[in-house]
């Protein structure tokens, strides 16, 4: 008996087929190990599978979700008779998920798909000629370099969802868990021993040396959580380094929409450490632009046809008298200044399909076909459920204001009482023109170089240096500001504004949507606590490490639960 590596499968269907066939049987319909690599090329397609994977694991659903709505920034609400979906996005909003949460399995799973397909991989390079496929020692050491990189990626995930989590390499055999330590010294050893092999070039969906730096600094900026042992001084030396350029030349982008809409027209970000490509057809980012998206998006954002199913939003930052909510957490549209170039409502802004704006908010008009970009402000969208031949203004709160008894609203504002115009659309990964031919070709920056900047500022604040921090913060922020206002929110010329909560609320506006903010929240101590919809977590289980899903532990005897209040 053999094991066979379909490669056929993983260029067509997307997933890595094992099989067991007789000795004596010829295989007509697989490719083996054997015939499957026959040049550079089908090198560099089994280097490539691992990294589709990887932007489906990142970006579409399960492990999203858990990063955001989880936390204080957004929220799916039930709208009318949609949305609800069993309460599981009630659940997830107030911290009342359990192990059978299908978010939570897909935590799990998701990056353990991805480290098995890169555990093949590497298995099958183990016996290959590289030389005799035109591959040089250099090459052979990047492609190898970047499986370990991305692997180690993937643990990033589990040790941040789960802490004790198996380290699998042997794809043959069940394995137990290993502690958090364990799993950090693996991930730390994998990126140390990978970097010197990779490449400094930036390449477009590809990790190269500086994107395997950043990782450490992620894994030490968030170890006093991870481990139990601060690592602060590791991640500024580190991130000093990125900084300084000793694993590849980057530089921030000078435009707020660069690192998210550049590289399809040929200018990729100078930020971008490593990024995923997107094209229709390709890598797209369909799922969150249906989750954010109006059912009738399709008339305000010229896409083709392509509408959404009107779930995700911002959480609110007003009540349902129109006042600031008092909450220190959430509110997340209000944290930006009414003159921040960010804070701009969505908009094609000409003939070239550029694009201002990271929000749809207010009232919604339909896309101007005849001029090929802005609105029609003589043609207002409509609502089609509660609001039906109503105009659809997207508001800032979540309530049920179509029905206002008496004046009021008898349910309140809940993750369960909102309508088809409730909540503020992000729309920092827009979609983008259908009519310049630019539909779903963002550029979605996995790891960016400002991370690198706000993780060292954080660094040399905690360490006491707040101008150091501030000088930072605002290499990156000046681009969200005209000239003429930026002195009064630059943080070097106000020491007073850069304070702990202005801190968190900071990474929050640069980083609002990119699958952080859980992570933020729990480095700073302030998972736990109350905002809008939201209780203080109760003390009788750990909210911080999600629960070891129960069929997980019902496939591997050897898997125990290790979350407090969870076994």
């Amino acid at each position: 008996m053999k094991k066979i590596k379909s490669y056929l499968s993983l260029l067509l269907l997307g997933v890595i087929i094992s099989s067991c066939t007789d000795l004596t049987e010829e295989p007509f319909s697989v490719l083996t190990t054997d015939n499957y690599f026959t040049d550079k090329n089908s090198i560099e397609a089994a280097v490539l599978r691992p990294y589709e994977h990887g932007h489906w694991c990142a970006w579409d659903g399960d492990r999203w979700m858990l990063q955001e709505l989880t936390a204080d920034h957004f929220v799916w609400t039930q709208k009318g008779k949609h949305g609800w979906d069993e309460g599981q996005w009630v659940r997830l909003h107030r911290h009342n998920w359990d192990y059978l949460q299908g978010q939570i399995n897909g935590g799990w799973v998701g990056p353990y798909q991805g480290i098995a397909q890169i555990n093949n991989v590497l298995l099958d390079f183990q016996k290959l000629d590289f030389a005799a496929l035109g591959a040089t020692e250099e090459e052979k050491a990047n492609y190898i370099g970047e499986l370990r990189a991305l692997r180690a990626w993937y643990y990033t995930f589990l040790i941040d969802f789960f802490r004790s989590v198996p380290i699998v390499e042997d794809i043959t055999t069940l394995k137990e868990q290993s502690s958090p330590q364990e799993v950090f010294d693996y991930i730390e050893k994998e990126l140390k021993e990978a970097i010197p092999g990779l490449s400094k070039e930036a390449r477009v969906g590809h990790i190269n040396q500086a994107a395997a730096a950043a990782l450490l600094v992620r894994m030490y900026l968030n170890a006093e959580k991870w481990i139990g042992i601060a690592k602060y001084t590791e991640c500024a030396a580190i991130a000093q380094e990125i900084v300084d350029g000793k694993y590849g030349n980057f530089s921030l982008d000078p435009d707020y929409r660069g690192p998210f809409h550049r590289s399809f027209v040929g200018k990729p970000s100078p930020e971008n450490l490593f990024e995923w490509p997107h094209k229709r057809n390709m890598y797209e980012l369909g799922w969150l632009y249906s989750a954010f998206h109006h059912y009738k998006s399709n008339s305000i954002l010229d896409t083709d046809g392509w509408n959404g199913y009107n779930g995700i939003h911002l959480t609110p930052s007003l009540d349902l008298d129109g006042k600031p909510y008092s909450y220190a957490l959430g509110k997340p549209y209000e944290k930006y200044a009414d003159g921040d170039y960010r804070k701009q409502n969505y908009e094609v802004i000409n003939g070239n399909g550029d694009t201002k704006g990271f929000f749809l908010v207010g009232p919604q008009y339909e896309f101007d076909k005849a001029k090929g970009y802005g609105y029609d402000k003589t043609k207002t969208v409509t609502g089609s459920e509660e609001w039906t031949g109503e105009p659809l203004v997207f508001v800032d709160q979540v309530g049920r204001f179509s029905e206002k008894p008496n004046g009021r609203w008898s349910e309140g504002s809940q993750v369960t009482t909102g309508e088809e115009n409730s909540g503020i659309r992000l729309m920092k990964f827009g979609p983008l023109s259908h009519t310049h031919g630019l539909f779903m070709s963002n550029s979605i920056a996995e790891i960016r170089l400002a991370e690198v900047y706000y993780s060292l500022a954080e660094c040399k604040y905690r360490a006491g240096d707040k101008a150091g921090a501030a000088k930072l913060l605002d290499a990156v922020r000046a681009r969200n500001y005209p000239a003429e206002i930026w002195a009064d929110y630059s943080y070097e010329e106000n020491p007073s504004l850069l304070t702990d909560q202005e801190f968190i609320d900071e990474w929050g506006r640069e980083f609002l949507g990119e699958h952080r903010r859980r992570t933020d929240l729990i480095r700073w101590g302030r998972f736990g606590e109350g905002w809008w919809d939201k209780p203080a977590d109760k003390t009788d289980k750990d909210y911080e490490v999600f629960p070891i899903p129960s069929r997980i532990i019902n496939s591997n005897p050897l898997i125990k639960q290790t979350t407090r209040g969870w076994e």
